[in-house]
């Protein structure tokens, strides 16, 4: 009996061997399949074979760039071979096909006219950071009801009631920015900030971040340090799941307990102060709403926070906690350095806050916590950061296929969706040249003309927080932030890159420098286009290194 056990097991594990590989053999030749049909009919894609599918052209793509480019700079050059603006790409084993769509006209089929689903994959990514499923995540009538609860928090009038703590947040921002006299990592403390931000947006919970660690906010980039953004191999490591699940843990504690406290609040009319104060200001926080548009939604029948409701409002709060940061963190670098590159636009934007904040900028703060209403009256501060994110898009959009639904091109050619993943590019879109006019230049301007002029945007165009029904709800918020953050520092400190400072701080690895003596290893390319501060992969689209920088205290300040 045990001798037969024992041959057994070597039995088992070979079928179970064999299983799991016919069953990948099979998904593969179901995915080459489907290509292959779409490339008999004719429609666009690079060369492809049956082995690899476009796995060597993508390769090839990626040797003419840094190894940790975004990766949708890399598409972003596959898509200049096919004028049609949509093409297919097979990246079997690592994802489903694809549908790459650089047109805002099929982009906006995609958001509005379709709206099409949000992808399976996006469940893998993004799910664990947030603990489960979350507006992003969602479709149907399940996203619809959560997006119902959170929009009144987000509203554009009720996002100006939030100023005064945004600033509170900057000026501590502007402290530690005095601090800093040698090179440093830029992006470490804006992170600290949009984190502190939206922490108190979202859940009235002031974190202070900027100054100390906390350990939400810790726990959550370590997740994103072991997420697989970028590179599916780590969805294999054994002990990420471990690594998320204990992460995920603190995270959920945390915000379970605020999400209580706001809960209690409201039951006892006594918002934004201790239970014993005996005050009566209402909170202003996202949740605060969303807690009091989920009883009114049950007309007030409940006395305690159910656990059903309490688990998907903490995925939301996580969720935001994620994008909340992570957008508004590269775009205010980018902000930063973009300004730099262009003297002219930093002068044209302090002499606006000049006139609208007063000579003096120490008095912006003040002014801002005064009158909110004033950030309406820097229009040429907005276009800088919309120009930004045009030339820099924090991200892409992704939604999946469905049978029957079709994209077309301005020919007119049908694109079949079904069992593909949609990639709306925005990298590609903020970049192609016939509906962006001078694509490759920083022109604030084209966001302050009216419509009939060249530089007007075109309808679609825009995607950095897309668009449609399911737009990033926070955008509002964010671009709230960056004002108030430029508004309070662009004319008290000067920044600039410095990444050749850098470089000599730098320790390389002692296995990279045994390797390159021996031959097997390269210097990396360390730009593109002779740009230090590239786009690389971090959960989102993030500025090579966190950008390096230094900063000089002007004598106005």
């Amino acid at each position: 009996m045990a001798q037969s056990m024992l041959y057994s097991w070597p039995t088992f594990v070979f079928a179970l061997f064999i299983a799991v590989l016919g069953h990948f053999l099979y998904s593969g030749y179901v995915s080459r399949s489907r290509v292959n049909r779409l490339r008999r009919a004719g429609l666009p894609m690079p060369q492809w074979n049956w082995v690899t599918g476009h796995l060597l052209v993508f390769k090839h793509h990626l040797s003419r760039y840094p190894s940790d480019t975004f990766v949708s700079v890399i598409i972003a050059d596959m898509a200049r071979q096919f004028p049609t603006e949509l093409f297919y790409l097979d990246l079997w084993p690592f994802l489903d096909p694809a549908l790459i769509v650089c047109s805002p006209e099929a982009a906006t089929q995609v958001s509005n006219t379709l709206n099409l689903p949000k992808p399976r994959l996006y469940k893998t990514i993004i799910d664990p950071i947030t603990g489960g499923p979350n507006i992003l995540t969602t479709n149907g009538k399940e996203w619809k009801y959560w997006r119902s609860l959170l929009n009144p928090g987000f509203a554009s009038a009720h996002m100006l009631d939030q100023v005064s703590a945004i600033v509170d947040s900057v000026e501590i921002f502007c402290d530690q920015l005095r601090k800093r006299g040698d090179v440093f990592r830029l992006e470490d403390v804006s992170t600290r900030l949009t984190v502190d931000i939206i922490m108190k947006v979202v859940l009235d919970l002031d974190l202070d971040y900027l100054r100390v660690s906390h350990p939400l906010a810790d726990a959550l980039l370590k997740m994103i340090s072991w997420s697989s953004f970028g590179n599916p191999f780590y969805r294999f490591h054994p002990i990420r799941p471990f690594i998320i699940k204990y992460y995920g843990n603190v995270m959920q504690r945390i915000v379970l307990k605020e999400l209580n406290k706001r809960f209690e609040e409201y039951t006892h009319r006594k918002w934004g102060s201790s239970i014993d104060s005996g005050s009566d200001v209402k909170s202003k926080s996202v949740m605060a709403l969303t807690v009091e548009s989920y009883k009114t939604d049950k007309e007030g029948k409940i006395s305690k926070l159910d656990s059903h409701f309490a688990t998907f409002a903490s995925h939301q709060v996580r969720l935001f906690l994620f994008a909340g940061h992570d957008t508004t963190t590269s775009v205010l670098v980018y902000v930063y350095h973009m300004l730099h590159e262009h003297p002219e636009a930093l002068a044209r934007v302090r002499k606006e806050h000049s006139k609208v904040f007063g000579t003096d900028p120490r008095f912006a703060a003040p002014k801002l916590r005064d009158s909110p209403a004033l950030l309406n009256q820097i229009p040429y501060t907005l276009a800088v950061i919309k120009e930004t994110m045009r030339l820099y898009p924090p991200s892409g959009a992704l939604r999946e296929g469905v049978p029957g639904a079709c994209l077309s091109d301005l020919n007119g050619t049908q694109y079949p969706t079904n069992g593909c993943i949609v990639s709306q590019l925005h990298y590609a879109i903020h970049y192609n040249s016939r509906v962006w006019p001078h694509a490759k230049s920083f022109l604030p301007e084209r966001w302050l003309v009216d419509a009939k002029h060249e530089l007007y945007p075109p309808p679609g165009a825009f995607r950095s927080f897309e668009q449609g029904p399911r737009n990033c709800i926070g955008q509002t918020l964010s671009f709230l932030e960056l004002r108030i953050a430029l508004v309070m520092t662009v004319r008290i400190f000067r920044i600039r890159p410095a990444y050749e400072e850098w470089d000599g701080l730098k320790e390389e690895r002692w296995i990279k420098r045994v390797l390159k003596k021996y031959g097997f290893a390269r210097d990396e390319k360390s730009s593109i286009n002779g740009e230090r501060a590239y786009q690389v992969e971090k959960g989102g689209a993030h500025p090579k290194d966190g950008y390096p920088c230094k900063i000089e205290l002007l004598e106005t300040a």
